[in-house]
């Protein structure tokens, strides 16, 4: 797989999960006000921003620009932080399997960012 492959799976992985956590989470929290919140209205607001940052910077890693392949990863690994986070301190049943699932995502995502071509050396 080229480097370019790998950058373009990774931003499309992105956007898939920023579409579903605006769609799902954001929308509806926003709409609901800091009073129909269930949680801290803060958290909403920053899971809208993160979502938001993870849509511009699929958009640079997809182009192959170096800002959005390193936005790319900041914003994957504050998401890695809030999956540890509920994979710690959430109760069990769905929350914890979406979690691991989502952990197991942004791993993937930054190392797709990472990816390196493997050069064969002429001995």
């Amino acid at each position: 797989m080229t480097r370019s492959t790998a950058l373009r799976i990774a931003a499309a992985l992105s956007v898939l999960v920023a579409i579903i956590g605006v769609v799902a989470y954001d929308l509806p929290g926003l709409i609901a006000g800091a009073d129909g919140s269930h949680g801290p209205f803060a958290l909403v607001l920053g899971s809208f921003t993160s979502d938001v940052l993870a849509l511009v910077a699929a958009y640079g890693a997809w182009r192959q620009q170096k800002w959005g392949v390193v936005l790319l990863i900041a914003v994957n690994a504050f998401w890695i932080v809030q999956a540890v986070t509920s994979l710690l301190f959430d109760e069990g049943g769905p929350a914890l399997a979406f979690a691991s699932v989502m952990l197991v995502h942004h791993i993937v995502v930054i190392s797709l960012c990472l990816w390196r071509e493997r050069v064969v050396s002429a001995v």
